[in-house]
Order: C-alpha cells, then sequence, then structure tokens
C-alpha cells in the first residue's frame, strides 16, 4: 500500500468508509513507522479535531488513510469502529 502520509496536512476534511465526516486535520505526527508499531516502534498518525467546538480530538494511525483527493482524506474505517477504538481517542505515548 502507498504511503499517503506525505500528503496530509493541516485543515484536510476527513471522512470514514461509511462516508461519515469526522473532521478536520489539526497536526500530522510523523513516528519511525508507516504500517504500524512494534514494541519500538511509533505509528505516524494525524490528529483531528471534531464536534463543534473541535473539542474532541481522535489520533488516527496513516495506515487508516485509503485516498486523499484535494483536500478531502478517506479511511478504511467507518464510523462506528473510530467510535469503538480507545486507543484512537488518546494522545499517543510518544507524542510530547
Amino acid at each position: 500500500m502507498a504511503d499517503l502520509s506525505q500528503q496530509l496536512h493541516e485543515g484536510m476534511e476527513v471522512y470514514t468508509a461509511d462516508e461519515t465526516k469526522l473532521g478536520k486535520i489539526s497536526q500530522v505526527w510523523y513516528g519511525t513507522s508507516i504500517g504500524g508499531p512494534t514494541a519500538t516502534e511509533e505509528e505516524t498518525c494525524f490528529e483531528l479535531h471534531r464536534g463543534l467546538l473541535g473539542r474532541d480530538r481522535l489520533y488516527l494511525p496513516c495506515h487508516l488513510v485509503t485516498d486523499v483527493s484535494g483536500n478531502t482524506v478517506r479511511l478504511s474505517a467507518d464510523e462506528q469502529t473510530v467510535r469503538e477504538t480507545p486507543s484512537w481517542h488518546r494522545k499517543p505515548a510518544w507524542i510530547s
């Protein structure tokens, strides 16, 4: 799978696989691993602010990105998966 993380930037709109708009990218965090962390690697991810005031934050791994077109990012995960994956709702420990 191609590394699409280099195409991500602040302000891009993010949609789930079932076409739900999640919010906008506020920052991209580049770790040492693109496809997934091992015990010693940090996975590249992006911070997403969602909700009316942008107070709800998600930290989504870049391996979820299936398409980047214009200002739009599409993910392989659906809305329910995003809601039900607790680790995506916490800032990764390697990000200071």
